[in-house]
């Protein structure tokens, strides 16, 4: 018995000197990882060469929330901007506002947000009250594979440097959507897209 309290005594010792080395070593590995990802995002958002993967979308009124499964380093839904060109695939569930119906012919709001390397108008940058970066980019819808007509979309982009992103969409004539994403290294292959199939 004495033999088992010594050994069980000597095992406890061990894992409480062993303990504060591991955790030392995690909060190290965190502390890199949030460099890193800051970095990567100062960078990125620098150079307007950056890649969203979203996770979360809702309406105006919260009606719409839905959460994306994350694939991998992205997600099916995503933002990526590469300085003067965006791509993305985002899913909208605005409402229709009824002063805009005759405008566009359109009046469901359930369509995707769907651009492959289109021309963007895109300005902003750090700003220091809100600690982060501000984009807004203006271009065209240009999925024409789609029953209803092109149209301008106005994406306004918030990234932190921990790497969270908050977007919001809007497109005339409808009530805004907003995502909720982060930043990801940009995938080597192209996400097959369930939106456009």
């Amino acid at each position: 018995m004495k033999k088992f309290l010594t050994m069980t005594v000597c095992l406890l010792a061990a894992v409480l000197i062993c303990l504060p080395a591991y955790s030392q070593k995690k909060k190290e590995t965190n502390r890199e990882k949030k460099e890193r990802l800051a970095k990567m995002v100062n960078e990125g958002a620098t150079r307007k060469d950056i890649y969203i993967s979203i996770f979360r979308c809702f309406n105006k009124n919260n009606n719409f929330n839905f959460n994306f499964q994350t694939i991998g380093s992205g997600s099916q839904t995503f933002i990526d901007l590469c300085k003067d060109r965006i791509s993305c695939t985002l899913p909208f569930e605005g409402l229709a506002e009824s002063k805009s119906r005759q405008a566009y012919s359109n009046t469901t709001s359930d369509f995707s947000i769907i651009a492959n390397n289109q021309i963007t108008t895109i300005f902003g940058g750090w700003q220091e009250k809100q600690k982060s970066y501000m984009f807004k980019c203006i271009f065209w819808n240009n999925d024409s594979d789609r029953d209803h007509q092109a149209m301008q979309i106005t994406m306004t982009i918030q990234i932190y440097p921990s790497g969270k992103v908050y977007a919001m969409v809007e497109v005339p004539g409808f009530e805004s959507m907003s995502y909720e994403g982060e930043v990801v290294e940009r995938p080597e292959v192209e996400n097959t897209n369930p939106l456009t199939e």
